[in-house]
């Protein structure tokens, strides 16, 4: 999956070298789209993973553990918990780093630290309450949360138990599973979690504490309207939508807005057509208010010429991969 999200990268910066700097430099946007303007993912199915290993519980903050202390007597100390640092006050010791370990190495951790205090001690980490233990999904799913990881969860169990993929109220599928992901330590893993579904075991694989599945919507069916406006939002698609409508949906454009700055993202996400607007120009009826094509993005810039990548940032959650790429790209030009 890297490899292809490396690929589709270095495609879209070919294609915003081709545009002239400067929103002037954009073609128009047409009064009316194309049949085949419609948005097009890119074809990039993940390769799956050969080799998903068990791995021994590790402690996680949020973690309760108790500890057993075996000596010349034995004691317990109950109720302890791995803080946000990964830390582990333990009495008489201080603090230390648990988070990231397995039990066991956690127990060797700790009785370094309590072998000034008492040579012979051994101790045993006790997880008492699996705080820690928990993945999140979020997205196009029934129910977004944070679930508890059990041992042998599957991606296809971690995605049931969020409600599934989320559908209209026909039960028609409105998450797009192909371009859904696992993310493990800021990273996608190379799965599908559609072929998870099906319990091909290189793309269902074996969850962790701290794994984020997010499940996209489908942008075929929705046009995102984002940058100067009210409320960033996605819309539904409906045949015949104008850019002018879509603005007012998002409660229209702000103070801050450059009415002259409006961009619209079309097309396939590795080699999306860029296209400009002034809603002034629009409203004073001296240009066409555009009629919008399934999976545009919307993008009214600022007159203060904000920092573009970090409304990406804010609002990349409801955005596919190669479309955010793209917006990002392109969009950030002078």
């Amino acid at each position: 999956m890297q490899r292809s999200h490396a690929t589709l990268f270095a495609a879209l910066v070919g294609a915003a070298s081709i545009l002239v700097p400067g929103c002037g430099g954009l073609p128009r946007a047409p009064a009316f789209p194309s049949a085949n303007d419609g948005f097009q993912a890119v074809d990039a199915t993940p390769p799956g993973m050969d080799s998903d290993p068990a791995v021994p519980l590790s402690l996680h903050p949020g973690d309760r553990v108790n500890l057993r202390l075996e000596s010349a007597e034995i004691n317990t100390v109950d109720g302890l918990t791995v803080d946000e640092r990964g830390m582990l006050h333990v009495p008489l010791v201080g603090d230390v780093q648990v988070a990231g370990l397995p039990l066991a190495e956690a127990d060797q951790r700790i009785e370094q630290g309590m072998r000034p205090f008492d040579a012979t001690v051994r101790v045993t980490v006790l997880l008492a309450d699996p705080q820690g233990q928990l993945a999140s999904v979020i997205g196009a799913v029934g129910d977004q949360g944070r679930y508890p990881v059990t041992p042998g969860m599957r991606v296809a169990d971690l995605l049931a138990l969020a409600g599934g993929p989320a559908q209209d109220e026909t039960g028609v599928l409105t998450a797009d599973l192909p371009l859904a992901r696992l993310v493990r330590e800021g990273s996608a893993l190379p799965i599908s979690v559609a072929l998870a579904l099906t319990g091909d075991p290189r793309h269902n694989v074996h969850v962790r504490a701290g794994d984020h599945l997010y499940v996209p919507p489908q942008r075929s069916g929705i046009i995102s309207v984002l940058g100067q406006v009210t409320g960033a939002t996605t819309v539904a698609y409906q045949d015949g939508i104008r850019l002018s409508q879509a603005l007012a949906m998002a409660g229209g454009h702000t103070r801050d807005a450059n009415g002259g700055d409006i961009r619209i993202v079309r097309g396939p996400s590795d080699h999306p057509q860029v296209y400009r607007a002034a809603i002034d120009h629009i409203a004073a009826g001296e240009d066409p208010d555009p009629v919008l094509a399934p999976g545009d993005i919307v993008y009214v810039g600022s007159s203060a010429l904000a920092d573009f990548r970090d409304v990406m940032n804010a609002i990349s959650p409801i955005i596919s991969v190669g479309a955010t790429t793209a917006v990002g790209v392109i969009a950030a030009q002078p």
